[in-house]
C-alpha cells in the first residue's frame, strides 16, 4: 500500500504502534499481578515480547517513512545523502553481482546522467538482522539520517545486556534471574526509546528531511 500524504504516514504509523502498545501494556499487566513461579514465567515471556515489539516496532515504522518518502516523486539528485545513499546500494549491490560490462556500462551512465531521474528506495535496506543491538539501531538510525541522540549511546547498555542479551538467553532456553523492578524498568526505558524514534521518524516526514533542501 503507498503512503502519498503526511496524514497517511501518521494513520499508518498510529496503526502498527498502537497494537504493539496494546500486547506490551497487558505484558506489563501480567507481571504486576502475578507473583512466585507464575511471575518468573510472565517475566520470561515478557522480555520475549519487549524484544519482539523494539524490533519489530522500529523496522516497520522506518519502512513506513521510506514508504512514504518513494511517493514524493523526488529525483535522486534531490535526495539528502542518507537517502541517495539507500539509493545507490541497491544499484550497486546488482552490480556487485554482474559479470557483464554492458552492467557498469549502465551504472556509469546513471551516475552521469541518471540523477534526475525519479528516485526508488528500497524498504528491505532496514535491516534489524533480528538482533536488534545498539550498533544496528545506530545503522537504522543513520540509514534514515536521524538525528544521533544521546539517549541511543547513553543507553547502549541496557539494550545490549538487559533487553537483547536476555531475549537471546531466554529465547535459547536458559535459566535467567529477573525480578518485576527489573522488567518494569527495562519496559519503560524500552517505550521510552522507541517513542523517540517514532517522533523523530515523524518529524523527518514532516520536514522532508529525506530531500537534501529540507525545511
Amino acid at each position: 500500500m503507498k503512503i502519498r500524504t503526511l496524514e497517511a504516514l501518521e494513520d499508518a504509523i498510529s496503526d502498527e504502534i498502537a497494537w504493539r502498545k496494546r500486547e506490551l501494556t497487558t505484558a506489563r499487566k501480567l507481571v504486576q499481578q502475578s507473583s512466585g513461579s507464575t511471575q518468573t514465567a510472565n517475566l520470561r515471556s515478557g522480555v520475549l515480547i519487549l524484544y519482539a515489539h523494539w524490533e519489530g516496532w522500529v523496522k516497520n515504522v522506518a519502512r513506513l517513512y521510506i514508504r512514504y518518502a518513494n511517493t514524493q516523486s523526488a529525483t535522486y539528485a534531490q535526495l539528502s545523502s542518507a537517502f541517495l545513499g539507500n539509493a545507490l546500494k541497491v544499484k550497486i549491490s546488482s552490480i556487485e553481482k554482474a559479470s557483464t560490462p554492458a552492467i557498469h556500462n549502465e551504472f556509469a551512465l546513471f551516475l552521469m546522467e541518471g540523477l534526475s531521474g525519479k528516485a526508488r528506495l528500497s524498504e528491505d535496506l532496514v535491516q534489524t538482522q533480528s538482533n536488534l543491538s545498539s550498533a544496528v539501531l545506530s545503522n537504522v538510525v543513520e540509514r534514515l539520517g536521524l538525528p544521533r541522540r544521546t539517549e541511543y549511546a547513553t543507553r547502549a547498555n541496557m539494550i545490549d545486556q538487559e533487553l537483547v542479551n536476555r531475549r537471546n538467553s531466554i529465547a535459547h532456553g536458559q535459566f535467567l534471574e529477573l525480578n518485576a523492578n527489573d522488567f518494569l524498568a527495562l519496559h519503560e526505558d524500552v517505550l521510552a526509546l522507541l517513542q523517540l524514534f517514532t517522533d523523530d521518524v515523524r518529524n523527518a516526514a514532516s520536514t522532508s528531511s529525506y530531500l537534501k533542501d529540507s525545511v
